[in-house]
Formats: structure tokens, C-alpha cells, sequence
């Protein structure tokens, strides 16, 4: 199943994938360390709860968390900033050795973004933090396959606002109107449309009914009908680059910035 509303005449000039839950089934182990830290705190993990926290940064939901366990005065901003940061780095700590353990490819997303890549810059946006996000690309094997990627360190605000997806399609140079985004979350696609890109939302168990606004719907990386859109946007981007004697990817040297 792949149904999209995108523009006819419309062809993306670079692309940007999100991480857990779209390249790497990350997304259930993350939502396992949320779970054993809340529960260390003697706080349930509500259903309610997983939702509002689904898409967001280590920080912010080392936040939420802090706002259940502070006990101190909040008018003390230094001592609740220390204390977020404290549970912050508990939560990183349980994340890296969740990470190391090992989390499974999302099927056919390898070699659906490297096909990508082999046509227009491809770049990855994450609420990681710089370090996770980077262990993550360089064990599971994108780090060859992308030009850049951004952690929720590299921007003023993670998800669900646009500054990552803004800054991704800044270094790609590429204009955001021009960018293809893949998302899962609410908070992720609601990132991207609010930064101008024509997001596809990735619904592995074909709920498009509960499933966060977005250009298009794919329940897998190996749709025939996804092939087919990408393989007809390529066609138009090289098209468009053979007009104006324009060069692929392959042409370009990496960004110096890459992975900052």
C-alpha cells in the first residue's frame, strides 16, 4: 500500500530520513528505556503517556520526567536544570547500552535511502543526541550512505519543531520546499511539514486512519508503487539536471560540515 497526494509536476532534490523507527527498529527499544526509567521512579508508563513522549528528544523526555520527580523548590531553576540533567544522563546511559546490544534494520530501508543517495544528497535527522546518533550511522551502515546527519545538539529545538529538518536541507543545499522526508511520529512529521518538506509517513501496520498528517502512506520500504514514485522522481530530477547541465551526487565532493 503507498498512496500520496504530492504534486504531479513536484520532484524532490535531496532527501531526509528520520532515524528510530524508519531506518532502525529503534523506536520499541527506546520506548523500553523510557519505560525501566519511569518505572525505576515508581511512575506508571501509561499508554497516555508513551504517546506524549513519542518523537521526542532524550532531553525532553528527561524533562518530563523531571517535572514527576522533583522534589525540590521550582522556583530554584538552577537545581531543577541540575536535576534534568542528572536524569538525562541516566536515561543516555540505559539508551547507549540498549544501542550496543543491538536493534534490527527497518526491512528494505537500507536500499531504499541508498537508491536515494545514489541520485540527490540524503541526509538523517534525529531527536538523538550528536553521540547515539553517531553510533547509530556508523554501526548499522548509513554513515557511507549520507551526506549529513543532525542530533537534537545541532539545533536550537529538536522535534517537533523544524529547526532539524531546516538545518538537514541547509547543508544538503537544498531548498526545504524541494526536500522528501520520511517520519513515524507525530512529532517528527509535524517537524517536517512545518519546515516546508513533502513528508511520506511510514505506518508499518497500515493504520493510516490513526496515522500523523502527511504527503503519503507506506506500510514498507519494499512497495513496488514506492519504487515506482522514486523512480519516477529520479527521472525528473535528472531530467531537470540534464536541462541544466547540472551534476548527481556522485559528482559533488562531501560537505565539509558533514556529521559536525
Amino acid at each position: 500500500m503507498f498512496e500520496h497526494t504530492v504534486p504531479d509536476k513536484w520532484f524532490p532534490q535531496c532527501a531526509v530520513f528520520d532515524c528510530d523507527g524508519v531506518l532502525l527498529n529503534s523506536e520499541t527499544a527506546w520506548n523500553r528505556v523510557q519505560r525501566e526509567l519511569f518505572q525505576q521512579w515508581g511512575i506508571p508508563f501509561t499508554p497516555d503517556l508513551e504517546e506524549r513522549l513519542t518523537g521526542l528528544s532524550a532531553h525532553d523526555v528527561a524533562a518530563a520526567l523531571a517535572e514527576f520527580t522533583y522534589a525540590g523548590d521550582m522556583t530554584d531553576t538552577a537545581a531543577y536544570s541540575a536535576h534534568v540533567q542528572a536524569t538525562l544522563g541516566e536515561l543516555l546511559e540505559i539508551e547507549a547500552q540498549v544501542i550496543s546490544a543491538g536493534v534490527e534494520l527497518i526491512p528494505g530501508a537500507q536500499r531504499f535511502l541508498g537508491y536515494l543517495s545514489e541520485h540527490m544528497p540524503v541526509a538523517v535527522a534525529s531527536n538523538s543526541t550528536a553521540q547515539i546518533l553517531d553510533v547509530k550511522m556508523r554501526t548499522y551502515g548509513y554513515a557511507p550512505l549520507v551526506r549529513t546527519w543532525v542530533s537534537s545538539e545541532d539545533v536550537p529545538h529538536g522535534k517537533p519543531a523544524p529547526d532539524m529538518y531546516i538545518e538537514a536541507a541547509r547543508r544538503l543545499g537544498c531548498d526545504p520546499a524541494d526536500a522528501l522526508t520520511v517520519e513515524d511520529s507525530a512529532a517528527g512529521a509535524q517537524a517536517a511539514r512545518d519546515a516546508g518538506t513533502k513528508v511520506l509517513i511510514y505506518v508499518p501496520d497500515g493504520d493510516t486512519a490513526s496515522a500523523p498528517a502527511g504527503y503519503g502512506y507506506f506500510e514498507s520500504f519494499t512497495d513496488p508503487a514506492l519504487w515506482d514514485a522514486a523512480r519516477t522522481w529520479v527521472a525528473a530530477l535528472e531530467k531537470a539536471r540534464a536541462a541544466e547541465g547540472a551534476h548527481s551526487p556522485e559528482d559533488e565532493p562531501p560537505l565539509v560540515e558533514a556529521h559536525a
